[in-house]
C-alpha cells in the first residue's frame, strides 16, 4: 500500500461539529445582536427579553441534539430528527399562525379604542396584512403542490 492510499482500518477524521442547526444559529445570533442593540439604545426590557431568547433558545437547541432528547424538546428547538417531528412542528406552527392572526385583529381593535399614535397603529396594520398575505400565499402554494 502506498502512502497516498487511505488506510481502510483508519477511522475518518472528525472535525468540529456546530452544536445547533443553521436555523437556530441565525435565530440565536439575531436575538443576541438585537439584545445588544436594545441595551445600547437604552431599551433594557426589550434587551433582556431578546437576551433571554438567545440564551434559552441556544441552550434548548444544543440540548435537543443530544441522544436522549425527547420529541417535545426536539420540536420546540427546531431540531427535527424525523418525519414525525416535522409533522408535529408543522401542526404547532399552524396553530401559532392562527393565534397570530387572532392577536393581530385584537391588537388593531385595542389600538383603535385606546387611540394610540399612528405609527404603532400602522405597524399593527402592516403586520396583520403581512400575516394575511403570507397565509394566502402559503395556502396557495401548498394546495397547488398537492
Amino acid at each position: 500500500m502506498s502512502m497516498d492510499e487511505p488506510d481502510e482500518k483508519a477511522e475518518p477524521a472528525r472535525g468540529f461539529s456546530w452544536p445547533m442547526s443553521p436555523v437556530n444559529t441565525v435565530l440565536v445570533a439575531v436575538c443576541a445582536v438585537g439584545a445588544l442593540l436594545c441595551f445600547v439604545l437604552g431599551q433594557v426590557p426589550a434587551g433582556v427579553a431578546l437576551l433571554a431568547g438567545a440564551v434559552v433558545g441556544g441552550l434548548g437547541a444544543v440540548f435537543a441534539r443530544r441522544g436522549g432528547s425527547g420529541d417535545l424538546e426536539r420540536v420546540n428547538a427546531l431540531e427535527y430528527a424525523d418525519e414525525r417531528d416535522r409533522t408535529a412542528a408543522v401542526r404547532g406552527l399552524a396553530a401559532v399562525g392562527v393565534l397570530a392572526l387572532v392577536l393581530g385583529v385584537a391588537q388593531m381593535i385595542v389600538f383603535a379604542i385606546v387611540q394610540v399614535d399612528p405609527l404603532p397603529r400602522y405597524f399593527a396594520l402592516g403586520m396583520f396584512l403581512a400575516l394575511v398575505v403570507g397565509w394566502f400565499f402559503a395556502n396557495w402554494f401548498f394546495v397547488r403542490r398537492g
